[in-house]
């Protein structure tokens, strides 16, 4: 399931520095991410934008736990991380309108000049529902935007559980 995977990476995958095709671009003059302030902590806006494909008794509370561990270093570009993610399972069915997958993944965090990174595992069962997408209104806020491109898939996340691996 494409939205599953791709929420996932995006809500996990922290970096400040802009993405640019343009190799002769100085990396020292792109403008960084500020970041959304969330408590007295911050999320990078990418990841912000990627929680609105979680459902709203979720969102608040998993993107606070987000913050808390987003490294500060992520908004002067110290530190970056990447959700790789090495297994994603077919999603299965529950009931009508709610399935389930499990991700296999690792949260691979750079920091500074260290280009291996340090991987932690990160395996998760990911729960889905369908849902109505509504359409956009004319003359849409950054936020109504940025939900509506979260939901266009007509899915939510609404819960995410640590993987039993049978241990």
């Amino acid at each position: 399931m494409d939205f599953a995977g791709r929420t996932m990476m995006n809500l996990m995958s922290w970096n400040a520095v802009p993405k640019s095709s343009d190799s002769n671009l100085d990396p020292t003059k792109l403008k960084l991410d500020p970041g959304v302030q969330v408590s007295d902590k911050k999320l990078t806006t990418n990841t912000w934008s990627a929680g609105f494909a979680l459902s709203e008794d979720f969102r608040a509370s998993f993107l606070r736990e987000i913050a808390a561990l987003t490294p500060p270093d992520v908004f002067n570009g110290d530190t970056q991380s990447a959700l790789l993610v090495r297994h994603l399972s077919p999603p299965q069915k529950i009931e009508e309108g709610k399935w389930r997958l499990e991700m296999v993944a690792n949260l691979v965090v750079f920091k500074g000049q260290d280009q291996l990174g340090k991987a932690i595992s990160f395996n998760k069962t990911v729960f889905v529902r369908a849902v109505d997408t509504p359409p956009l209104p004319n003359n849409p806020s950054v936020p109504q935007i940025e939900a509506y491109r979260a939901r266009k898939a007509g899915m939510e996340i609404y819960r995410i559980q640590d993987l039993d691996l049978g241990k």
